[in-house]
């Protein structure tokens, strides 16, 4: 073990001991370093994620460093190497591109820093080491957006997809879910895909471009890996095309108000907020060498489907 982990391990183990004794972490005199980079965060999705986490830091003693790649893999590199420099104890990383990742996370570990996903991962198959991925499995989140469109749709139907930034672990494993689940139900055809990079205007004119270009009877159903469709959804009953079915992703408040006035089927609900509270949890346990309390190699959290059946026991995970 190096010089720097055994002092992050001391530091973790110092802040641990302050709380069980009811006292705070923030009172110990080197409380452990924290450097977060998130791909973007100007996305909503991460709003409550950032929050929960700033509040679970304060609250367990631990500096945090939150930093945006704003959507730019070469600036996401960039700040997990100012991390890297500053001589952080963790990383945590939501990264757009798991492959792209790999080579500054080897720098890290080379460095003797733990390197934690949360949300988005990095692919591990190339020799990136990671304490663990805290999130959702994306790959079950696309399979049951799936489970929901067969259950709307039956066994005959025409889709349209609306994908999340191409590239990254969310857009890839939720389409591979998703095809997972329609190839045993042949007859539901993908006849047009477009990406929306998880963003409300561009997802909106995909909406409009797909109800332009298929009229009634040429189209059952758009999925959107996020939940960016509910503008083109609510478009969508305001010009009479209540034939086509809306289905999303994520639970924010616009969500689940259109799941409630029955302008979108449903939704799989991934909170961002206990992501958030458990990237910080565990980092702490793992700084205080309590690695067999964190879950390894995911942590992965649960995904209910939302629909108008159980919308209202359901509170909205972020917005207003």
């Amino acid at each position: 073990m190096t010089t720097s982990m055994t002092r992050r391990l001391m530091l973790g183990l110092a802040g641990a001991t302050l709380i069980a004794l009811g006292g705070s972490a923030a009172q110990a005199a080197d409380a452990p370093r924290i450097g977060f980079m998130i791909w973007n965060t100007s996305v909503p999705f991460y709003s409550n994620l950032i929050k929960t986490a700033e509040d679970t830091a304060k609250d367990l003693g631990v500096e945090l460093n939150i930093q945006s790649g704003n959507g730019d893999l070469a600036t996401q590199i960039s700040v997990v190497q100012q991390f890297i420099t500053q001589g952080v104890d963790m990383i945590l990383i939501a990264p757009s591109d798991p492959q792209g990742i790999v080579p500054v996370i080897r720098q890290a570990t080379a460095a003797g820093i733990p390197v934690m996903a949360v949300n988005t991962t990095a692919d591990t198959s190339t020799g990136a080491k990671l304490v663990t991925y805290v999130g959702v499995d994306d790959f079950v989140f696309g399979q049951r957006q799936g489970d929901l469109l067969v259950q709307s749709v039956g066994e005959n139907a025409k889709v349209a997809y609306i994908l999340g930034k191409l590239g990254t672990s969310a857009q890839l494993a939720r389409e591979a879910g998703l095809m997972d689940t329609l190839k045993k139900h042949p007859g539901i055809q993908i006849i047009e895909k477009q990406a929306a990079d998880w963003d409300n205007s561009k997802a909106l004119a995909i909406t409009q471009d797909y109800l332009s270009k298929y009229p009634k009877g040429e189209l059952d159903a758009i999925v959107d890996q996020g939940p960016e469709g509910v503008n083109g959804a609510q478009f969508a009953a305001e010009n009479g095309r209540t034939d086509v079915k809306f289905i999303l992703g994520d639970y924010p408040a616009d969500v689940r108000n259109a799941i409630i006035k029955g302008i979108v089927l449903g939704t799989v609900n991934q909170d961002p907020a206990p992501q958030g509270k458990f990237a910080i949890e565990d980092s702490v346990k793992y700084l205080a060498g309590k690695t067999s309390e964190v879950p390894s190699p995911n942590h992965y959290l649960d995904l209910p489907i939302i629909t108008k059946d159980n919308v209202e026991q359901h509170p909205a995970a972020w917005g207003g």
